[in-house]
């Protein structure tokens, strides 16, 4: 069976390295970019299962993916989850306009994430980690 892939598209270069290893370990093929539009191209080129996505990147902005993706038929079912530092109200209501999940970044990210990951994927945790 083919493993579910993940795209994560962050300027962060460190935290793509974690957030990796983590979705790996899930058994998770998995997909990288540093920037809003190349993480565009690699969704409609082909449609990961899951996109992890932060909003301020190079080359655009990450709700502004997701309002796209929002907008097209063949993409709109892709499940996006933003990944991001922003505090403020108004990036919070636009996640929940477009449908998607909003974490915090913060040390125990991925203790909040993983469930979420597993449970959108339909697939198994593994509790060793």
């Amino acid at each position: 069976m083919k493993p579910k892939t993940v795209l994560i598209a962050d300027d962060d270069q460190t935290f793509v390295r974690v957030m990796t290893m983590r979705c790996r370990f899930l058994g998770l093929d998995v997909r990288t970019c540093s920037d809003a539009m190349f993480a565009l191209t690699l969704i409609h080129k082909d449609p990961p299962d899951l996109v992890l996505l932060d909003i301020n990147m190079p080359a655009g902005n990450g709700l502004a993916v997701c309002e796209m993706l929002s907008t097209d038929r063949r993409l709109s079912s892709v499940p996006v989850i933003i990944l991001t530092g922003s505090l403020d109200d108004e990036t919070k209501e636009r996640c929940r306009a477009l449908n998607t999940r909003y974490f915090l970044k913060s040390p125990n990210l991925w203790d909040r994430l993983k469930p979420v990951v597993c449970d959108m994927l339909d697939i198994q945790p593994d509790d060793t980690e």
